[in-house]
């Protein structure tokens, strides 16, 4: 049996995690893994059915931090029980689009949930289960504006949409989380060279398979 992996990109708004995830699983597929890569919320039939209720901006001042938790949650579980956990058993590497420590950052650190009560529910959503490792990228916040702002015709998100400050407690929040989860997050400058980036990262991918 093939070793497998499970590895997340993480980060705020426009900070080019779906850029990255594109060039890391052609890199590593041509190298002869196997990768699947996936997003949450989302990533089965019901999970896209959550996702489209959570992030219409129709919903934006009225669906509560808890109602969030909980649908990230209902997501991410058939997210695992349908997608990653069958993957790595069978030897496959798995990349995710975000996992349950943006539930951490949104909900808990930016909304006020208790941090350890939203941990104990996404722990538990996951099966128990943590990434091999987590990549941050991490953009300055003005950074962030400057490019939703550039690509706001493309973005339909509530939270592309949301006030600067937000943006700023979400920046603030992920950087939270590495003394939060010692030795799972690896911070990475989101404002190098593209290929640099995917580069660093599939280095570190690939030290984790051997």
């Amino acid at each position: 049996m093939k070793k497998s992996g499970f590895f997340i990109l993480e980060g705020g708004e426009a900070v080019g995690k779906t850029t990255q995830l594109k060039l890391i699983e052609t890199a590593l597929s041509e190298k002869g893994y196997e990768v699947l890569t996936s997003r949450e919320p989302g990533g089965t039939a019901i999970g896209d059915r959550i996702r489209a209720i959570l992030l219409d901006q129709a919903h934006g001042n009225t669906i509560q931090p808890l109602t969030e938790l909980f649908l990230y949650n209902a997501s991410r579980r058939q997210w695992m029980h349908e997608v990653v956990d069958p993957a790595l058993a069978a030897g496959k590497i798995v990349l995710g689009d975000r996992s349950f420590l943006s539930t951490m950052v949104y909900q808990a650190y930016v909304q006020g949930i208790d941090p350890e009560f939203a941990k104990d529910i996404c722990l538990r959503a996951m099966g128990g289960r943590v990434p091999d490792r987590i990549f941050l990228l991490d953009i300055p916040t003005e950074e962030m504006l400057r490019r939703l702002k550039k690509d706001a015709d493309n973005k339909t998100s509530r939270y592309d949409v949301m006030e600067d400050d937000f943006h700023r407690s979400v920046r603030e929040g992920y950087l939270a989380q590495i003394d939060r989860f010692p030795g799972l997050i690896e911070k990475i400058d989101g404002q190098a060279p593209v290929d640099e980036i995917s580069q660093k990262i599939i280095g570190r991918i690939l030290d984790a398979m051997d």
